[in-house]
């Protein structure tokens, strides 16, 4: 897709674009405006790796990124699988209203587009499951098994950012990486998250010349609270591996653009090239990695 596009933002241009890559499509569900939540797969490898992106309606890059990653992707070694707009009405919402006002700027959040059509956050949802959307991509996650899942956001900076660019602050950064959790996540969980974000970080950094910061979820080794409503802690404390990866990209409307995308794209070249240099930890792992045991809501 030319990334200059009047109709780069649109659900239906991903739609298009998707059904050109190559890729296997499966549609797993609906959204609540009845937009189909479409995953792509290609490779036949022992292990499996799934990329989620737009669970946040106005955070675009990384949907482009999934579709051009499963354009290019020819690795059999690895069985990828990405969902490229798990909230598609978000999605749309967010296309209408950048249709209406493109300038970068940081009043241009568009913070309805966030959400759901009902106004939900859905990386708040994981532990109630209250939302169509999350329970179409909870089940299928743990019918499929993954052995690893990248989940792809981009971050709203501050007041006045746009126009002012955080690298111009001494402190300011434009990636994050975030592990899992500090507590009550399997040992097996936490090594393979953090492995994984020190590689990606030394790989990207060096790429794009980026400040990238590397977090865990609550950012302090000594706080104990975790909130499983959220997509990546909910999936560690189930004994998935994950990691997040999010570009500074809420609100820059067009800036920067095609690197966010390319650095999205990049990480999860670098993800599957990590996973094959590292197939021993993936076939050896324990058998039971659900560590906390309590009430994890079902769909």
């Amino acid at each position: 897709m030319e990334l200059y596009s009047d109709k780069i933002f649109s659900v239906e241009s991903y739609l298009e674009q998707a059904a050109k890559t190559g890729a296997e499509l499966k549609t797993i569900g609906f959204s609540l405006q009845k937009r189909p939540i479409v995953v792509l797969k290609k490779g036949t490898g022992k292990l499996k790796a799934l990329f989620i992106a737009r669970l946040h309606g106005n955070e675009p890059a990384p949907t482009q990124a999934v579709i051009d990653f499963f354009h290019d992707y020819s690795d059999e070694e690895i069985e990828a699988y990405g969902i490229f707009l798990a909230n598609p009405d978000g999605a749309a919402l967010y296309e209408q209203n950048w249709q209406k006002n493109r300038k970068a700027h940081w009043k241009n959040i568009f913070q309805k587009a966030r959400l759901n059509s009902v106004e939900v956050d859905l990386n708040r949802d994981w532990m109630n499951l209250t939302q169509q959307e999350t329970r179409i991509i909870r089940q299928f996650i743990f019918s499929l098994k993954p052995d690893l899942v990248v989940d792809h956001h981009e971050f709203y900076w501050k007041k006045e950012y746009p126009p002012k660019f955080p690298t111009q602050d001494e402190d300011g950064f434009l990636a994050t990486m975030t592990d899992s959790p500090f507590y009550l996540t399997h040992p097996y969980v936490k090594e393979i998250s953090e492995k994984l974000m020190n590689y990606l970080i030394e790989e990207l950094e060096r790429e794009f010349q980026w400040k990238i910061k590397p977090r865990h979820f609550i950012g302090d080794s000594h706080d104990t609270f975790e909130n499983p409503g959220y997509l990546g802690i909910y999936l560690a404390l189930r004994g998935i591996p994950k990691l997040l990866v999010e570009t500074w990209g809420v609100a820059c409307s067009m800036l920067l653009l095609p690197k966010r995308v390319e650095f999205h794209r990049r990480a999860m070249e670098h993800v599957i090239d990590w996973m094959k240099r590292n197939e021993s930890c993936f076939v050896e792992k324990p058998s039971n990695l659900q560590y906390l045991k309590f009430n994890l809501q079902e769909a």
